[in-house]
């Protein structure tokens, strides 16, 4: 999962290829979530918030954060853990990078020329589905295939996104190429996609248990 890497692609001037101008469309794409969710945040709408990879410390550049609505919210208060607050006094609320997480998930790239459906259940327009765990249009937790990996053996952004969450939590996360392939396309994944993630933590354990 989200760990293969092979050479770039583009489909650059012709209009009429599924991914023409690739590139410029998905940097168009993130920052207008981006703007989406700065305007979100500063009228007070819940749930969305702006996080900056934990690989990068450049706050001006929009492509070193991810993007993140929290469809569903499990334990915990998600801006003392925004701010950077993850300890209480009974440990960890969220996992560190090297704890093993278990989750579902669906990844999907942004609508191109033959790949647009609407995902529930914020009902947002999405593209190519390049990964899924679960079956059909709605999350069965109870039906759903579960992964276990820890957040150091995938991309940044999908990272990044782990780091913060708490069990019970299921976001729709944003993903800019910088923090996902870069120049590099993956497997379905074509080079220049932003990654448009439904993550689901059901639980994660710490190394020392």
């Amino acid at each position: 999962m989200l760990t293969f890497v092979s050479c770039s692609s583009d489909d650059g001037e012709d209009t009429t290829a599924e991914y023409y101008n690739w590139k410029a469309r998905n940097d168009t794409y993130f920052e207008n979530i981006f703007q989406e969710a700065s305007y979100n945040i500063a009228s007070g709408v819940d749930g969305w918030y702006q996080i900056m990879s934990y690989s990068k410390n450049n706050t001006d550049n929009h492509s070193n954060y991810i993007i993140v609505n929290v469809l569903e919210q499990g334990s915990g208060e998600h801006q003392e853990v925004v701010d950077g607050t993850k300890n209480t006094s009974d440990g960890l609320t969220c996992p560190i990078i090297g704890d093993t997480c278990v989750i579902t998930y669906r990844g999907n790239m942004i609508p191109s020329k033959s790949y647009s459906t609407i995902a529930s259940p914020d009902n947002i327009e999405v593209g190519y589905q390049f990964d899924t765990k679960w079956y059909g249009t709605t999350l069965v937790l109870e039906e759903a295939i579960y992964s276990s990996f820890a957040p150091n053996s995938v991309v940044d952004g999908f990272s990044t996104a782990l780091q913060y969450m708490h069990p019970g939590d299921r976001w729709r996360v944003y993903i800019p190429y910088s923090l996902g392939y870069g120049s590099s396309s993956s497997g379905s994944v074509q080079a220049y996609s932003t990654l448009i993630f439904d993550i689901y933590l059901k639980s994660f354990k710490t190394k020392q248990k």
